[in-house]
């Protein structure tokens, strides 16, 4: 959801190495077993996961984003100063 909020959810696709994985085997097209994993089972779970994550993703902006902000009333916030302890005072 944070990443949604702050808008990074292109440079989260970016940097996901798991999605660098399945596009090298994609382009590869190999299907070897490497440390008793094999490459297409291991391919599987992260195209499942990639979905998985473009419908969290989907729902989230379709939910957050849901108006453009036109239409919505302003909020006025307003502001208050921390407090300060009586012995920060005195100086």
């Amino acid at each position: 959801m944070i990443i949604s909020l702050l808008g990074q959810q292109r440079r989260f696709d970016i940097l996901d190495f798991s999605y660098h994985l399945l596009k090298v085997q994609k382009h590869d097209g190999k299907d070897e077993i490497i440390k008793s994993v094999p490459l297409k089972k291991m391919v599987d779970r992260i195209r499942k996961f990639q979905v998985l994550n473009d419908e969290i993703f989907a729902i989230l902006n379709k939910y957050l984003k849901s108006g453009d902000g036109e239409n919505m009333p302003v909020e006025h916030v307003r502001c208050f100063q921390p407090p300060i302890h009586q012995s920060l005072a005195s100086n």
